[in-house]
């Protein structure tokens, strides 16, 4: 991995997942959601529209700000107000959203809520928004967590902010081992990716719930890739 931060095969693994002219929708604090973008549509040139709670339309961004809401995206762009953006969901017409929950269990339920009882939490989270109403809409929900474990990934979710369960649609999971797929058919979650740092039996091993594995992909990372991750992000605030 030659020191290379985690979070960045997290991004590239972002990217590797958009297709080409994906409509993406970037939410509140998700700082790899919108580098993961980028990287997609500036340097694989995949022509993906990014829109987000930033309300701009397809930003052109030298840099990454604190917020991904950051209004000074919309300064050189067309704007697309949030009930617009929310509009193109409800029909149909957004490919991706991402999410970051602190966990995530086998039935592709997500928790941004609470960790323990609802009434009286352990940690009380910042809430999922519009997290219920996003998930069974979108073609392609991918959800992203930084650290990889059976706390995170789990048998069963504290609590249901969110679930795409009763959808169609495609769920993904981005950590800092690799991409899990639901396979729908199945009803079961496969390892689609892993880093070459990791390995999908690690993935396996640090899941609570069932995952196959047959020969996931292996993602890797180049120097041109971790430069330009780089120059979006010049302060770190991926890392922070």
């Amino acid at each position: 991995m030659e020191n290379k931060p985690r979070i960045d095969y997290v991004i590239k693994g972002i990217s590797f997942l958009l297709q080409i002219g994906d409509r993406v929708y970037v939410g509140l604090n998700s700082i790899p959601g919108l580098l993961g973008s980028l990287m997609a549509r500036d340097y694989y040139k995949k022509g993906i529209r990014l829109l987000g709670v930033a309300e701009a339309d397809n930003p052109s961004i030298d840099y990454v700000t604190p917020s991904t809401g950051d209004p000074f995206m919309s300064l050189a762009s067309p704007v697309m107000i949030t009930p617009d953006s929310f509009d193109l969901i409800q029909k149909g017409l957004i490919d991706v959203i991402f999410l970051g929950p602190v966990q995530i269990d086998k039935y592709t339920n997500v928790n941004l809520s609470v960790i323990g009882n609802y009434d009286k939490p352990k940690v009380r989270l910042t809430g999922g928004a519009a997290t219920a109403y996003v998930m069974p809409l979108v073609k392609k929900v991918i959800l992203w967590n930084l650290k990889h474990s059976k706390k995170s990934l789990v048998e069963k979710v504290d609590f249901v902010t969110g679930t795409a369960w009763n959808s169609d649609n495609e769920v993904y999971v981005v950590t800092d081992l690799g991409i899990l797929h639901f396979c729908r058919a199945k009803k079961s979650w496969e390892v689609l990716a892993h880093y070459d740092y990791s390995s999908p039996r690690e993935i396996a091993d640090n899941t609570s719930f069932e995952v196959k594995y047959g020969s996931p992909e292996m993602i890797s990372l180049n120097e041109d890739e971790e430069n330009f991750i780089n120059k979006l992000d010049p302060y770190s605030l991926r890392i922070q």
